[in-house]
């Protein structure tokens, strides 16, 4: 994937900390994952860690649910949720992933972000576990 072409409002990369089981079938695998790294934009730089709930299916596909806290190097927070979906994994093990959400902050300097949308796509590395996502803001201008 070519992102040096396009501007992004954010930049994330991250591994995962932890991940747990929490049900499985012949249908279905639900699963918990922690994801811990750096966030970097044209708003903010800082910490990333977020929780991820994703139910995949037996293809390695998934549907996820992200909820997620950034720390800004002044200590300023920033806190999202969305969703998204994981593509099953190629021979490398290689996923692409989409997603979408809602952000809010009580930093004064980053107000104009509180309940905007975010988009993201990259990709997740199922034998590694590091995700690599670029993404952008939708926000009003108020």
């Amino acid at each position: 994937m070519e992102w040096s072409q396009t501007k992004y409002d954010v930049i994330i990369k991250a591994k995962s900390t932890t991940t747990r089981i929490v049900d499985i079938n012949n249908e279905i695998v639900r699963l918990e994952s922690n994801n811990k790294g750096q966030v970097t934009g044209k708003h903010y730089s800082g910490i990333h860690w977020d929780t991820l709930e994703a139910t995949m299916l037996a293809d390695g596909s998934a549907t996820l649910t992200i909820r997620y806290l950034h720390m800004t190097m002044n200590g300023e927070a920033i806190t999202g949720i969305g969703t998204g979906t994981q593509m099953a994994p190629n021979r490398r093990g290689i996923s692409q992933v989409t997603a979408e959400g809602t952000m809010w902050t009580s930093a004064p300097r980053l107000s104009h972000l509180n309940g905007g949308r975010w988009t993201h796509n990259g990709e997740v590395n199922t034998i590694k576990e590091t995700v690599d996502v670029r993404g952008n803001f939708t926000i009003s201008n108020t």
